[in-house]
């Protein structure tokens, strides 16, 4: 599955040099691999928090598009974290854990909010400074949250969040408080788009008609005629850089990185090396998105 949304243009992006510009999915700091199926099978702690916790992942989730959160807290599915293992103790009345689906459990350790004072300075146009009081409910809401596969890999073993916020009324500020925490944990676990620029070599003026068609948007059309010239070229290292970049923007990474490869053994340019580094990087990305 390749993670690559090519852009309709390519860019100037270092100096005058032509550079594709593409869109690469980027695994998070939690990699979750090529699941999109969160399943919440256990919550621990207040009722009322818990639901909150569920029902605020669920929309958040619909909302980023990328993860689809099922909630089967109430089937009696009882697990137990060992270090980085999950240990299922108790099936309950549905399914078993599919191999594309992680399972989550929830524990709300604190969930609470107390009434506060806070002296503000207002100034008025003329320079005047007035002091008032306000009341209002400062609230921290902490989870603990696991997450595994169907394995039982912890890819989160009870890891803490802890948020704080604050509003007017008790709700309102635990509210604030938790919807943050939730985006904080779809953070930590959701895979995000990065805007990347590859540079291609515009030094062979014979190729820049290539270039040109690859500039306007149509890479596959780009990358027959440049297999083309690199037939008929076969030792010309700008030939098999570019033939790369084009490769590497259509997320044909492993195919790219050879075509690197040689050109770099045909030329000296420090910039053959550097984005052969960041296909390199690309398709680890790629390979663990795939997990």
């Amino acid at each position: 599955m390749r993670h690559v949304v090519m852009a309709l243009a390519a860019s100037l992006a270092v100096g005058c040099a032509p550079s594709l510009k593409v869109n690469v999915l980027q695994p998070a700091r939690v990699n979750l691999g090529a699941s999109k199926r969160l399943t919440v099978v256990q919550t621990e702690g207040r009722k009322g928090a818990r639901d909150f916790v569920v029902d605020e992942l669920t929309r958040q989730a619909r909302t980023g598009g990328h993860f689809q959160v099922t909630d089967r807290s109430d089937e009696g599915i009882v697990v137990k974290v060992a270090g980085r293992s999950v240990q299922i103790l108790s099936t309950g009345s549905g399914p078993a854990q599919s191999q594309d689906e992680i399972g989550i459990r929830i524990d709300v350790n604190d969930w609470d909010a107390e009434k506060k004072t806070e002296t503000v300075k207002d100034t008025d146009s003329k320079g005047n400074t007035t002091e008032r009081e306000v009341k209002f409910y400062e609230a921290k809401t902490v989870v603990s949250v696991t997450a595994f596969n169907a394995a039982g890999k912890a890819l989160l073993a009870e890891e803490e969040y802890e948020m704080v916020g604050r509003g007017e009324d008790k709700d309102t500020a635990i509210g604030a408080a938790a919807r943050a925490l939730v985006g904080r944990i779809l953070y930590d676990i959701t895979p995000t788009y990065v805007t990347k620029y590859i540079r291609m070599d515009g030094d062979d003026k014979a190729q820049k008609p290539i270039i040109e068609v690859a500039e306007k948007g149509n890479v596959p059309q780009a990358i027959t005629e440049m297999e083309s010239y690199v037939q008929t070229n076969p030792q010309n290292p700008a030939a098999l850089y570019n033939l790369a970049v084009l490769l590497d923007a259509s997320g044909k990474y492993q195919e790219a990185l050879d075509l690197y490869t040689k050109a770099i053994s045909l030329s000296a340019k420090d910039y053959y090396v550097d984005m052969k580094a960041e296909c390199a990087r690309r398709l680890a990305n790629q390979q663990a998105l795939a997990q």
